[in-house]
């Protein structure tokens, strides 16, 4: 009987373990960010946060199982999507916090800034409600000090600059935080009572622009000497 020839065994692939690639990162990332955007659209859609991840993974074009993978689900979407839309805005606050000129016009420039930001994500402080509650306390309380504390530390900071330069009269820096935050928020928050009570048809961004110059206005008179 003749020996059987010999057989080189094909040997299977490995599977990559361990840190992926700089493509697969990349690729990652740009999911990421469409996920992202994907839910920011369909809160301003429904003007709402109450989206599910169906609704979310379906307008990214992707499976929910996705969604899953890259944020362990709708509340690590939801934190992400707060993170997003915050991050440069905390980045924008310690930069004309530490800026040559008078505290008049850091205030007048951030209030602008502000505005625009609430214009283009009218859920923020939705979103930071809906992270804080049903969470036990040192939980709400780390969300309200990464995505809030920022802003009421640049307030405190912007204000004893005024005051030393003698264009601001002293004022309680929370009651300003709550005051400035309300009258920025309300406005896009309750913008679908616009065409009921003003004949406004929307809330364009022309108006926007106009009401942040309403706004400063207001807020700068109210707190001179």
């Amino acid at each position: 009987m003749a020996p059987e020839p010999n057989r080189t065994r094909t040997k299977a692939p490995r599977t990559r373990r361990g840190r992926p690639s700089k493509v697969e990162q990349e690729r990652r990332g740009d999911i990421r960010e469409i996920l992202l955007s994907a839910a920011h659209d369909a809160m301003i859609a429904k003007d709402s946060i109450d989206v599910s991840i169906h609704e979310i993974a379906d307008r990214a074009g992707q499976s929910p199982a996705v969604v899953q993978y890259h944020f362990g689900g709708k509340e690590g979407l939801l934190h992400a999507l707060l993170k997003r839309g915050t991050d440069r805005a905390v980045t924008q606050l310690a930069d004309l916090a530490q800026m040559e000129m008078s505290a008049d016009r850091k205030l007048r420039y951030h209030i602008r800034g502000l505005i625009k930001a609430y214009y283009e994500a009218p859920y923020v402080n939705m979103l930071m409600r809906h992270l804080s509650e049903g969470v036990p306390a040192e939980e709400g309380e780390a969300v309200f000090r990464e995505f809030a504390r920022p802003l009421a530390d640049f307030y405190e900071v912007v204000i004893a600059q005024g005051v030393s330069e003698g264009t601001f009269r002293p004022i309680s820096p929370p009651l300003f935080y709550m005051m400035l935050v309300g009258a920025s928020d309300y406005i896009f928050a309750r913008r679908r009572m616009l065409p009921a009570l003003f004949a406004i048809p929307d809330m364009t961004d022309t108006l926007r622009q106009q009401y942040a110059e309403f706004l400063a206005e207001i807020v700068l008179t109210g707190i001179r000497p």
